[in-house]
C-alpha cells in the first residue's frame, strides 16, 4: 500500500468538494505523526519506514475519519480500532 493521501481520505469519507482539503490534509499529517509516535515511542521520525505497512495506513485512515467526522464535538476517547491496530503494530515492529 502507498502512503495515505488526501484523495484516499476523500474517497473513504465520500467527500466530493475541495472546501475541507486544508483541514483534511492537516488531519492526515497529524495522524501519521501521532500513530508513528505511539508505535515507536519517539518523535514520529520513522514514518517512512511504516508507510509500506497496511495496518499503519489503515490506522491513519481510521483516525483521520474519526477526527473529521467528529470535528464539532468534544473527542474524549480514541476509537478502539485505532488503539487495537497501534498495539498490534507495536508488537510487530518494536
Amino acid at each position: 500500500m502507498t502512503d495515505v493521501s488526501l484523495d484516499t481520505i476523500k474517497t473513504a469519507l465520500r467527500i466530493d468538494g475541495n472546501d475541507d482539503n486544508i483541514l483534511t490534509q492537516s488531519y492526515i499529517e497529524t495522524a501519521k505523526s501521532y500513530v508513528a509516535s505511539a508505535i515507536t515511542g519517539g518523535s514520529g521520525d520513522q514514518i517512512t519506514a511504516l508507510i509500506p505497512n497496511t495496518k499503519y495506513n489503515m490506522v491513519v485512515v481510521l483516525l483521520v475519519q474519526f477526527w473529521y467526522m467528529n470535528r464539532d464535538t468534544d473527542m474524549k476517547q480514541t476509537p478502539y480500532q485505532v488503539l487495537s491496530l497501534i498495539q498490534q503494530l507495536r508488537g510487530e515492529n518494536w
